[in-house]
């Protein structure tokens, strides 16, 4: 250990021009001070590999013992039997038509525990393909699990005496109230609440970009990003005012579908034999750990693509992300073999609980809906919640501006929108601020109990009640069948930790940059719940994200920055120098070879022949004993080389 500790100071002091520091090192050392540059190098060069977006889904853990009492494909793979609590459907019975479609599906978490579901409704009694024309928006609560089950309650909203609203969405806001967003069947409308029980305003933003499939965050400057059905962005500086249209940078080829699209042009799909990269829709946009991450449907390939982004605005492919082909993948149950092949899956969106995403909603059909949910049909369509490992996902994606998952929460210290930036950021909501950060979404504290850091809750991974009662099953972060409440764990095993989960504040990850750029110095956010990015404000670097991506989705190196390629390089020259120097100066002393010191050598040659190491040690007692001269050391390592007389030292006998 004191080697290690000797070889690292000398490793600090090593400059290229100047290498008189590891002089004093015996030949061995130089060994060790060259394997530790070499272990740092590698240790930097290597970075966390961001995995494709499919392999941070989760299995579900059931709501409710699997049921046949319901629509669907009772073939082998199809959906029959399977958990009709999960989620939100309308279940008559075994092979019965539902009563009613749904589709979009928002999940939010409210502070009383309960989770409310904002989803488009339509008359089941019609084709789908054309009746999502005629659709409400409406909301649903589950009382204690994320999972489900979401009974429907009323509309979201009356205008003027009208229901009517298709792509719903909703999102939580930094100052702690609500929004929903409509943009099909009528204009673009945003509804705000304090509450998500309503009721609710209406406003009408103006934008410059199309008022479809519009999805809706708050950014980390205090100002709201919109995306569109096409991929088109656009930046508005207050909730309800004009969105104005953004040119993005991207490190793809663009596709020609619009000008200034996020989509990346691609030429193959995993899976798919002849891909037509038709109705590329969907977009869902949100914020973690610092990053931006929009996700999509290629409705017409029956895929799902992800991106991400320091900023909002420079973005980076991370290629596919689903496919309901790999339903093996993402629809099987928790100890289970049993999974639900939908044969399709729309409108994606994440749950955002304690700044990560800890689930995932999908709108899926078990048949082609636009063609074969008809009338009379076994077959309709329904929301899914499914787990998702978002503290992984953010730990590989983020750059040091999420939030931890414990810590004292609470709705104190309400933030402005967004947050905004300067030293010491704004307070995220129940969160502590981050050193020079800037808050956002990531921040909000939602009752959560403070946790010591690292550890979990018993009961189970909590939701956002103190206590860990109801429903916790054992010490772990998952439930077994049923789920764990939400006063007690995280639903039915999902595996996020909030309350008395791992506490304090998140550091950086990966290279320790912020999400504005700044450099992070010791961890990220000073405090649990917090949303700052940790590190000096600043315009974010791409350099900070995932490194190779390619169009393909292809899994990709994260959290190098652009020093990263010198570092190593640098190290490893250093360690080669080291080397060479090592062996010409072995070379240059000839028969002085194994004496470390430079005095020793001087004094190894006596009387006309080499002394042997038994003899050096005499020699050099008497000389420290005549001279004071201070303890000098001498190697051993070349004893063996004797190539000197037999006559004794004097004195030495």
């Amino acid at each position: 250990m004191r080697l290690l500790r000797h070889a690292a100071s000398s490793a600090q002091s090593i400059r290229p021009s100047d290498f008189a520091a590891t002089r004093n090192l015996r030949p061995h050392q130089h060994v060790w001070l060259a394997s530790l540059l070499v272990s740092v190098s590698l240790g930097m060069s290597t970075a966390a590999q961001a995995k494709p977006f499919e392999e941070y889904i989760k299995p579900m853990p059931t709501v409710a013992a699997l049921s046949s009492a319901s629509w669907g494909v009772t073939d082998t793979p199809g959906v029959i039997p399977r958990d009709i609590s999960n989620g939100i459907e309308s279940a008559m019975g075994a092979g019965v038509h539902p009563q009613w479609y749904y589709w979009d599906g928002q999940i939010i978490g409210a502070k009383d525990g309960k989770y409310h579901m904002f989803m488009s409704t339509f008359d089941a009694n019609s084709n789908f393909g054309t009746a999502w024309q005629g659709s409400d928006a409406y909301h649903a609560i589950s009382q204690t699990n994320v999972l489900g089950p979401y009974v429907r309650q009323d509309y979201v909203y009356t205008n003027n005496g009208s229901h009517k609203g298709h792509n719903v969405s909703a999102v939580e806001l930094p100052d702690g109230t609500y929004a929903v967003i409509v943009s099909e069947i009528v204009p673009f409308q945003i509804y705000t609440s304090s509450s998500l029980d309503g009721p609710w305003k209406g406003c009408s933003p103006q934008t410059d970009i199309g008022a479809s499939n519009i999805s809706m965050f708050p950014r980390h400057d205090g100002k709201y990003q919109i995306i569109e059905r096409h991929g088109t962005i656009a930046i508005s500086d207050t909730l309800c005012g004009h969105y104005v249209k953004q040119k993005p940078t991207c490190a793809y080829t663009q596709s020609s579908d619009a000008a200034d699209t996020l989509y990346p042009k691609r030429s193959s799909i995993p899976g798919v034999s002849n891909p037509q990269f038709t109705w590329q829709e969907d977009p869902h946009i949100w914020r973690s750990a610092g990053t931006y991450h929009v996700v999509y449907s290629g409705s017409g390939d029956r895929v799902g693509w992800h991106l991400y982004s320091p900023d909002g605005l420079s973005w980076k492919d991370n290629g596919y992300a689903w496919s309901p082909r790999d339903y093996q993948k993402i629809f099987c149950y928790e100890g289970s073999t049993h999974c639900d092949a939908w044969y399709k899956m729309e409108r994606p969106g994440v749950v955002l609980e304690d700044g990560h995403p800890t689930h995932m909603t999908w709108a899926v059909s078990d048949v082609d809906k636009d063609n074969q949910v008809l009338p009379g049909t076994n077959h309709g369509t329904k929301v899914v919640v499914v787990p998702f490992d978002g503290v992984a996902f953010d730990n590989d994606f983020g750059t040091g501006g999420g939030t931890g998952t414990g810590g004292s929460s609470g709705s104190g210290g309400a933030t402005g929108a967004g947050g905004a930036t300067g030293n010491g950021g704004a307070t995220g909501k129940g969160g502590a601020t981050g050193a020079g950060g800037v808050t956002g979404m990531g921040g909000a504290g939602r009752d959560a109990s403070a946790g010591t850091d690292g550890s979990v809750a018993t009961g189970g991974a909590s939701g956002r009640s103190d206590a860990g009662a109801a429903g916790g099953a054992g010490s772990g972060s998952n439930t077994g069948s049923g789920g764990a409440n939400r006063s007690g764990g995280a639903s039915g095993g999902s595996s996020s930790s909030a309350s008395g989960g791992q506490g304090g504040a998140r550091s950086a990850s990966n290279g320790g940059s912020s999400a504005s750029g700044g450099s992070m110095s010791g961890s990220g956010a000073s405090s649990a719940k917090t949303s700052a990015n940790g590190g000096s404000g600043g315009s974010a670097s791409s350099s900070t994200e995932p490194k190779g991506t390619t169009d393909s989705g292809c899994s990709c190196a994260l959290g190098s920055t652009s020093n990263d390629e010198f570092v190593p390089g640098l190290l490893l020259g250093v360690f080669g120098i080291l080397i060479v120097w090592h062996r010409r100066r072995d070379r240059s002393r000839g028969p002085y070879r194994g004496f470390s010191d430079p005095h020793v050598d001087a004094l190894a040659y006596h009387r006309g022949r080499f002394l042997d190491p038994i003899e050096q040690r005499c020699f050099l007692r008497q000389l420290r004993h005549a001279a004071r001269m201070p303890e000098l050391k001498i190697s051993h390592r070349q004893s063996s080389h004797r190539r000197w007389g037999s006559r004794p030292l004097p004195g030495c006998n």
